[in-house]
């Protein structure tokens, strides 16, 4: 074990040639800890600038992002001369792993766990693809390198993206053209060509990966790097899965091969319509709970290494609290030795901050201790925003979000403390009160400011889950708790892939937490027939070519468009009732006909 800044490292999981990912654990007061998984970059690349950009604007990427289907992270910054991101940690294995054991246990991969899987990481996919920069605008965020290391499967079921390392928002994208990112064999077409690529890479990139799971083999695999490469530009899908799986059901297939579509105009146009169709399959070949199946399968596979990082879990905690029991007793020597204001220097290269700061001329306790010294740091810390007890920064303290921290002096490491005090709000010094402890009432009406008192919550629930808006502003994904909202009323609009937005409006009194709780309709069917033959489109997303039979339409109203080159374009809204189907017969006119 390695004493990290805050931070314990535990155990080294995993490294490559520019980083560590260490198990390690937060300590916190009164008993608070949180299993993380730290990225530490290695100290030879600290002064590579160029890769350090690239390290900071995937943590500014990751961070932005908020999804069930994708890693967390918690905090960003340097110790010492590392950089480092502090992430959510998976208890579990990546799909390479997993494929493996397969292999090894000659254990074919179950289908609708294959289909479950793809359609998690398309969930995932479809919300980073979607995300908006302040001012409305699209940020185009790609993914470049789906791969099966990239997907995490927890031994509880649960499937998350991870490792955006290559990943940019396009508006920001300094990648030159022809210069290849990503794992060749998972590559699309496009991007093996050098050339400038979008959203749907990615979903050809999955389907790679759902190939490899429901066949057992590499789609795209060479004799050499060169020869994989040309593989992947000619895009051709031999042998075709279903002559490897024999139970292999078609419509399966057709979608997958449709993911696979050489130009990306014949592709799936987004994430969430591939998402939509892997759950109609799903629905068909599993009628049970996918994740709990999945958790039943990871345990079969891993039951030896469940048991044992079980055990070494147990050793850990033992460990963590004597590491606690003398990081505490160095902070209290360190904080009473502590009588210099000289202020810290700021380098020039400042980073920006994840989390509220103190003010560079005040250390504050890594951990909160019973001195006298200690207690505005006790009060103020109502204020704070702690990593994983609120997702939003208080509005209590406006100066204090997005503070630019000064990346620490070497030994510097009390620089980023577990708790950090806010500028003050008038731009005076926070002097410690070194006399005598401040009574509940005094407490009580700093606690209480007029900003609070003004403040209201509300909680969000969605059946199914749903991207949350309020106000216009992005606060993730239900179940929610909002708890800095003014008192007033407010739009809500909840997003769903599968189902038209919804929107409400809610009032919340002050100092009182408003409910709101929607459930998204049922599914209908559409049928739609065109002579001669054309392109459906439904909202805008194309679905196919006519004759076409969509079993599962979200119930409500759609607009349906079919289309086709040298034929005037039919279009018309419908509203498809629950469990009721829509047949359309459609003649397509010639133009100027």
């Amino acid at each position: 074990m390695e004493k990290f800044g805050q931070y314990i490292l535990l155990d080294k999981v995993g490294s490559g040639g520019m980083a560590e990912l260490f198990k390690s654990k937060k300590i916190g007061i009164e008993g608070f800890e949180r299993v993380l998984a730290i990225k530490r970059i290695l100290p030879h690349l600290s002064s590579d600038e160029e890769f350090i950009d690239m390290f900071i604007a995937e943590a500014k990427l990751v961070a932005r992002l908020s999804h069930k289907n994708i890693t967390q992270v918690y905090d960003f910054g340097k110790i010492g001369q590392n950089y480092f991101i502090a992430m959510e940690y998976i208890r579990g294995k990546d799909l390479r792993g997993i494929l493996k054991r397969c292999g090894e246990k000659n254990i074919k991969f179950p289908i609708p766990l294959a289909v479950f899987i793809a359609k998690e990481v398309a969930s995932g996919l479809s919300y980073a693809h979607r995300q908006k920069d302040s001012t409305g605008k699209n940020l185009s965020i790609i993914h470049r390198d789906v791969s099966p290391q990239n997907i995490l499967i927890s031994y509880e079921g649960d499937v998350k993206v991870v490792d955006f390392g290559i990943a940019k928002a396009g508006s920001q994208s300094k990648t030159t053209t022809g210069m290849l990112k990503g794992k060749l064999s998972y590559m699309s077409p496009e991007q093996a060509w050098g050339k400038t690529i979008d959203h749907r890479s990615d979903i050809f990139a999955l389907g790679i990966v759902l190939y490899e799971m429901l066949t057992g083999e590499r789609l795209f695999k060479g004799e050499s790097e060169i020869n994989t490469l040309e593989k992947v530009r000619a895009a051709q899908i031999d042998p075709l899965p279903s002559s490897i799986t024999a139970d292999m059901p078609a419509e399966l297939e057709a979608k997958l091969l449709k993911a696979l579509a050489r130009e990306v105009i014949e592709r799936y146009q987004n994430a969430s319509d591939l998402e939509a169709d892997l759950g109609s399959i799903l629905f068909e070949l599993l009628r049970t709970d996918p994740a709990l199946s999945l958790r039943q399968f990871m345990h079969s596979l891993f039951k030896a290494e469940i048991d044992a990082e079980h055990k070494s879990e147990i050793e850990e905690e033992t460990i963590s609290v004597q590491l606690e029991q003398e990081t505490s007793a160095e902070d209290i020597k360190s904080a009473e030795a502590q009588k210099s204001k000289t202020p810290v220097k700021t380098r020039p290269s400042e980073l920006k901050s994840f989390r509220v700061q103190e003010p560079a001329k005040k250390n504050v306790y890594k951990y909160v201790i019973a001195a006298s010294a200690a207690v505005v740091a006790i009060v103020i810390a109502g204020f704070m925003f702690w990593p994983g007890t609120s997702s939003q920064p208080p509005t209590a303290a406006p100066a204090a979000t997005m503070q630019p921290v000064a990346a620490p002096q070497p030994g510097a490491e009390e620089q980023t403390n577990a708790i950090q005090m806010p500028a003050p709000l008038d731009g005076n010094k926070i002097e410690q009160n070194t006399s005598s402890p401040q009574t509940a009432k005094q407490q009580d009406k700093i606690q209480k400011s007029p900003v609070e008192e003004n403040e209201g919550g509300l909680t969000i629930n969605a059946m199914p889950w749903a991207d949350v808006y309020v106000d216009g502003k992005a606060y993730g994904t239900t179940p929610k708790t909002i708890e800095d909202l003014k008192a007033g009323s407010h739009k809500v609009r909840l997003e769903s892939p599968n189902f038209p937005p919804w929107e409400t409006r809610v009032v919340i009194s002050k100092g009182e937490t408003a409910k709101v709780s929607h459930k998204f309709g049922g599914f209908g069917k559409l049928v739609v027939n065109a002579s001669p033959w054309g392109n459906v489109y439904v909202d805008g997303s194309l679905k196919g070519q006519t004759p076409l039979t969509i079993e599962k339409v979200p119930a409500g109203k759609h607009q349906i468009k079919v289309s086709r080159e040298g034929f005037e374009e039919f279009s018309r809204n419908v509203e498809i009732g629950e469990g009721a189907a829509e047949q359309l017969s459609v003649s397509l006119k010639k133009e100027g006909g």
